[in-house]
């Protein structure tokens, strides 16, 4: 009988721990509202899937970056690039790298493009792209042959065109997740 309580206590510490708020103050974590019951909002299209075992899918490591919010909005709308990011997509056999367009980028490239899902699919790559290959001058097709991506290194900073578009610049090691990569830019390929 004395277990009943310890479990419980257990439980609903693990449920605080799990939904970001804080025993000893009950508030959210920095970035998080409560709604006039106290409890804790989450964005209703970023879901995590904490029954998963083995590594972290990259749409649930995506949905925390902050500086690509838009760019995940973006690719929220389109069923094929969910299902990449998920890992649940046969047009990524041979893994992912994204290329992800940070705030900034969209804020830089005007209204949003009418075609979006196509501007994003170019931001897709349907194998693993390293940072060592990126340097060297690989050149790979996007998702759907959307465009050609050509990668080269000036002045040790990586960059990357999409067919003639203007060149962008890769940023960081990259993150890795179980189902890809992804690696911030700071150009949308309209």
């Amino acid at each position: 009988m004395k277990l009943v309580p310890l479990v419980s206590i257990l439980a609903a510490v693990a449920t605080t721990a799990v939904l970001g708020v804080s025993v000893a103050s009950a508030h959210p974590v920095p970035g998080q509202r409560q709604n006039q019951f106290g409890h804790v909002e989450m964005p209703e299209h970023y879901t995590f899937d904490t029954s998963a075992q083995g590594p972290p899918r990259l749409i649930d490591v995506l949905a925390k970056e902050k500086s690509a919010t838009i760019a995940m909005d973006a690719i929220m709308q389109s069923e094929s690039l969910v299902r990449a990011i998920s890992g649940d997509s046969t047009g990524f056999k041979n893994g992912l790298t994204l290329l992800l367009p940070t705030n900034e980028a969209f804020r830089q490239a005007g209204p949003t493009p009418e075609n979006l899902e196509l501007v994003m699919q170019r931001h897709f790559i349907p194998q693993v792209v390293s940072l060592k290959s990126m340097a060297s001058g690989v050149t790979v097709a996007s998702y759907e042959d959307a465009a050609v991506l050509r990668f080269w290194s000036e002045d040790g900073v990586v960059n990357v065109q999409a067919d003639s578009r203007e060149k962008a610049q890769v940023s960081g090691a990259g993150v890795q997740a179980g189902t890809g990569t992804y690696f911030l830019v700071n150009q949308l390929f309209t």
